[in-house]
């Protein structure tokens, strides 16, 4: 099943684009919780597919410019009022290297009102690589973010 094709499962799959030379894939969704200190969530998660080797500089590149299409494209509430932006940054290849898989372990940009969360797909290992634990800063919205990839990366071990 193609990226495209998962994402469009859940109709909220938004447009392909491309991203630092990198064709990707766009999911959309809004989301306010009461639990979330009654803010909306604006989650952009944007999925990338390479041949490149995956490096460091590679996923860190990849990262920023899906935080910068997220904060772009961002049509809810105004960041800061009661409101935020999260853009999830997957990119799938194989031949990853230690220094990305740290990068994707440790997540390290914080920004205002917004998250920026990289994340590798091991394509040839089939594995999910991304921040080991909660940060501080946000601690709320991330036990939404990590079901949220889980059940999009689950659909490519299938």
């Amino acid at each position: 099943m193609s990226v495209e094709e998962v994402l469009k499962q859940d109709n909220l799959f938004i447009e392909n684009t491309t991203i630092n030379g990198i064709p990707c894939s766009v999911r959309y969704d809004k989301q306010f919780r009461w639990s979330w200190l009654a803010t909306q969530l604006n989650t952009f998660v944007i999925i990338g597919t390479t041949d490149q080797p995956v490096d460091k500089a590679l996923i860190e590149k990849f990262s920023e410019g899906c935080y910068e299409y997220s904060i772009k494209n961002n049509k809810g509430w105004p960041r800061g009022l009661q409101a935020g932006v999260g853009s999830i940054a997957i990119l799938m290849g194989n031949n990853v290297d230690e220094a990305a898989r740290v990068f994707c372990e440790k997540p390290s940009k914080k920004h205002w009102s917004a998250f920026e969360i990289p994340v590798i797909y091991d394509t040839q290992n089939k594995k999910v690589i991304q921040y080991l634990k909660k940060p501080i800063w946000g601690t709320i919205y991330f036990p939404y973010f990590t079901e949220l990839i889980a059940a999009i990366t689950g659909k490519f071990k299938g």
